[in-house]
């Protein structure tokens, strides 16, 4: 059974420049994936429709999102269209509305922890958006619905950020500068309650971390911490696979839900 992840994926600028960054990632990906998925559902925080979508894509690549050519990457792999209408279907069927969407790329939400962890592998690869409203009980049904994937070697990723506020960033700060206290503290927290057996309530304790009083600081709008929410609502034991920051206080902090 392939576990669940949440990715903090960071910015393209980090995860194409820094060698540091690339390196870490490959170790991950030989310590923890012996076993590679037959493929991998990415849910971004840079995705978001009225009704969920899952792309349906022969080939995927990376979406244009308007940003300078040095961010662009000739990644590609293939999609996988039966995969695709089994989770729409299987959605479908109790009660969560989802529908194909065969033209969309990958975000650099989706794309970064595929060119970091798999850089060298052609997995099929679909990607499944948010729900525009962002409630996370509504995401936590679609995680637990999709969970017996798992035992058919598909690994789901949830890409966000442990601590994402743009307004608060140093651009181009790299991974060197001391994180702000507010952030560490946000960071602190979720890995504390993650490290928490007593309670394997995971899911819930990461929706009542919204209470936090550091989270309106750490996550001013929300679309970064619900893949967290949703990597944590398939169940197991969670690890804190990678910590760091970059760019003052933009959290790298990673998971592993197995």
């Amino acid at each position: 059974m392939q576990p669940s992840l949440f990715i903090s994926h960071g910015t393209i600028y980090e995860a194409l420049k820094s060698d540091q960054l690339k390196t870490d990632f490959l170790k991950l990906r030989n310590k923890y994936f012996e076993k590679l998925p037959s493929a991998i559902v990415l849910f971004s925080g840079h995705w978001q429709t009225e009704t969920i979508a899952v792309t349906t894509n022969q080939k995927m690549v990376q979406l244009d999102e308007g940003m300078p050519p040095e961010f662009y990457t000739n990644y590609t792999t293939a999609g996988n269209l039966e995969l695709s209408n089994r989770i729409i279907e299987m959605l479908n069927n109790h009660g969560i509305t989802a529908e194909k969407e065969g033209n969309r790329g990958l975000d650099h939400g989706a794309l970064i922890p595929l060119i970091l962890l798999f850089p060298n592998e052609q997995i099929p690869v679909l990607q499944i958006s948010q729900q525009y409203h962002l409630d996370p009980k509504y995401h936590q049904k679609i995680a637990e619905i999709l969970n017996p994937l798992r035992a058919e070697n598909v690994l789901f990723i949830g890409s966000g950020g442990l601590v994402h506020n743009r307004n608060e960033i140093q651009r181009f700060g790299g991974h060197e500068i001391k994180p702000d206290a507010w952030a560490k503290e946000f960071d602190d927290f979720i890995t504390s309650e993650l490290a928490d057996a007593s309670n394997p309530n995971y899911a819930d304790k990461m929706m009542a971390a919204y209470h936090h009083k550091q989270f309106s600081m750490s996550h001013p709008t929300t679309e970064h911490f619900l893949p967290l929410v949703f990597a944590s609502a398939f169940g197991g034991k969670p690890t804190k696979i990678y910590e760091a920051f970059q760019w003052k206080n933009l959290s790298m902090g990673a998971f592993m839900f197995e």
